[in-house]
């Protein structure tokens, strides 16, 4: 990240008012965006002084010694989580590759599927020498191949990859065009090219003053148990299939996407 990047997004997050908190903690990714460990990264890049991050990770804690917009070190993971037994209370440096791959290693399982990721600054711990200054954000960026720059991905996409094995097939259309597809969507293809706009015109014509995501279920049945539904999100649309089952699941994942 450059540095004119880096201190127009700290000016943003200053004057930002639609920080959201929940229990004390500010949320800092909510359904994938922006990227989870990324997100994780850019807040040690913004942190001066010494402090301690508490990341919630869905339901995982990972308390972090940040200082000079520098990772000192990882000091506690609830859960007790093995893959954490070889980083906790150690400095981390370049000349400890394995401790910084196992670092990576531990984060990026964490934020793989993570839905929501929040901070917390709290006093910091004592953690080896005050000389042991750690990896800078952009360091470990790089180490760990994270896009600190990278655009959240829309809304819709996030929605049905996440989803996609509670799914029989499914298609994603952005602006328009057909974007990427997942199992055999030929009957999903039909349905979008000759009846979902036509379907999307109704639905505005009935519910004109209905803004923002919207989840519909269709009740024709496509065949072979299957029901498809309809995912909108201003000009993105996925349409897909799944079995009739799997609705409350998807439902609920649905409302865990809008945060």
């Amino acid at each position: 990240m450059s540095d004119t990047s880096t201190i127009a997004n700290k000016l943003a997050a200053l004057l930002a008012d639609n920080q959201v908190f929940v229990g004390g903690s500010r949320i800092i990714a909510q359904g994938g965006a922006p990227a989870p460990l990324a997100a994780v990264l850019n807040e040690v890049d913004a942190t001066v002084m010494e402090r301690t991050l508490v990341f919630g990770i869905d339901d995982v804690n990972v308390s972090m010694i940040v200082s000079g917009r520098r990772l000192r070190g990882i000091v506690d993971v609830s859960g007790n989580l093995p893959e954490a037994a070889n980083v906790i209370g150690k400095v981390l440096s370049r000349d400890e590759p394995e401790i910084l791959q196992a670092a990576g290693d531990l984060m990026l399982l964490l934020c793989a599927s993570a839905n929501r990721v929040t901070v917390r600054s709290q006093p910091a711990q004592p953690l080896g020498a005050s000389s042991e200054a750690g990896i800078s954000a952009n360091g470990l960026a790089k180490l760990w191949h994270i896009d600190l720059d990278a655009k959240p991905v829309a809304l819709i996409e996030r929605f049905l990859t996440a989803n996609s094995a509670d799914m029989s097939a499914y298609l994603y259309v952005s602006n328009g065009a057909v974007a990427k597809t997942v199992g055999d969507v030929a009957m999903l293809d039909a349905l979008w090219s000759t009846q979902v706009a036509e379907f999307r015109k109704r639905h505005r014509a009935v519910h004109p003053k209905k803004e923002g995501p919207r989840l519909i279920c269709l009740s024709e049945p496509l065949g072979e148990g299957t029901t498809v539904a309809v995912a909108v999100d201003g000009n993105d649309v996925g349409v897909f299939s799944y079995k009739p089952s799997q609705m409350p699941k998807l439902i609920s994942a649905w409302g865990n996407t809008l945060g």
